[in-house]
């Protein structure tokens, strides 16, 4: 009884739990408010009040930033991981985020006056030419594209086209122009931040849902799809647009977030199964919480220091890859 009531509660649940992150976020910083303050900030709002102005204009977007770039990833990570038949995909796997990040240097060095809306671009060239790369290595390896090649070629490229972009970054002394997109954060921002974000967001997770019955047939096989009518061309061309979208936008305004995306798919289907309709989104929904819980303690675990997000949530990836391997692991010797 239980177990057929966890894939309905989860959604729920996750969003309960979205909700509370998202309200001890607006409450920890180094100025103290309080409610009445937070009920203040949003319908009765005077700039001059420090406590007001602290939760509308610094913490209520970052908030909400996070919530997004979260949110965003892990859609992006559960279709790639859905159309790839991979468990291992993901923005940071496959090569996306390496590939947006170098495309946001490029255009560094030639319009040093890179705003918002010119990065989103650049960051969906660079994932688009980021993915490319890694399935032309994958597809061109002897015995052709498999997810383990598909994975390996991802790992290569994304350690490539890193070490490219930091020698670049140094040779070039763009690092403080590019710190902020090398090692992903969300400090200092603002509502234009959000809103940038927002334009790719929505149209990415709707098409995203839309496509979540035809990525459920697709990642049973591409025979089995194709015999039940998909068309898996068009379905494969869809997910890869939202993925590009999603991916994009997000390193546009926070930089290489790592391993949300490939993360929070996993937790999904180990609460409803795999059936992509309700994996994304319970995991866009998690993958908000997640981002939004590591915001918070990328903040508070260093008094007066800030640990940037895109690192805090990199350590937590290779403790899940860790324990993923291990599962892994002891699964296969149990087949044995």
């Amino acid at each position: 009884m239980i177990r057929r009531l966890v894939p309905t509660v989860s959604l729920p649940i996750m969003a309960s739990l979205l909700v509370l992150l998202m309200g001890l976020s607006l409450s920890v910083g180094s100025t103290p408010t309080t409610v009445d303050d937070a009920y203040s900030a949003a319908f009765a709002y005077e700039e001059s009040s420090d406590p007001q102005f602290v939760l509308r204009q610094i913490r209520l977007p970052r908030t909400l930033l996070a919530a997004i770039v979260g949110a965003s990833l892990a859609t992006s990570g559960a279709i790639m991981q859905g159309v790839t038949r991979n468990d291992l995909a993901g923005p940071t796997i496959m090569g996306l985020s390496g590939g947006g990040t170098f495309c946001l240097l490029i255009g560094l060095l030639l319009l040093p006056d890179v705003g918002f809306n010119q990065a989103i671009w650049l960051s969906f060239l660079g994932a688009g030419l980021g993915y490319l790369a890694v399935c032309s290595v994958a597809f061109l390896s002897r015995g052709g594209m498999t997810s383990i090649r598909l994975a390996l070629a991802g790992a290569v490229v994304s350690v490539l086209l890193g070490a490219i972009t930091h020698g670049l970054t140094i040779y070039f002394s763009l690092h403080d122009e590019m710190l902020y997109w090398t090692v992903g954060g969300i400090a200092n921002v603002s509502w234009p931040q959000v809103y940038t974000a927002l334009i790719p967001a929505v149209p990415g997770i709707a098409a995203a849902l839309l496509l979540s019955p035809s990525v459920t047939l697709l990642s049973l096989g591409e025979e089995v799809a194709g015999g039940l009518g998909q068309r898996t061309l068009l379905v494969r061309g869809g997910a890869t647009l939202s993925v590009l979208l999603l991916t994009g936008g997000a390193i546009a305004v926070a930089g290489p977030v790592g391993f949300v995306g490939v993360m929070t798919p996993h937790i999904a289907r180990s609460f409803v199964g795999f059936d992509y309709r309700r994996i994304i989104p319970l995991a866009a929904v998690a993958g908000a919480a997640l981002t939004v819980a590591a915001d918070i303690a990328s903040r508070s675990l260093i008094r007066g220091q800030e640990i940037p997000l895109g690192l805090f949530t990199s350590m937590i990836g290779a403790t899940f890859f860790v324990a993923l391997a291990r599962k892994r692991g002891s699964h296969r010797g149990g087949q044995r």
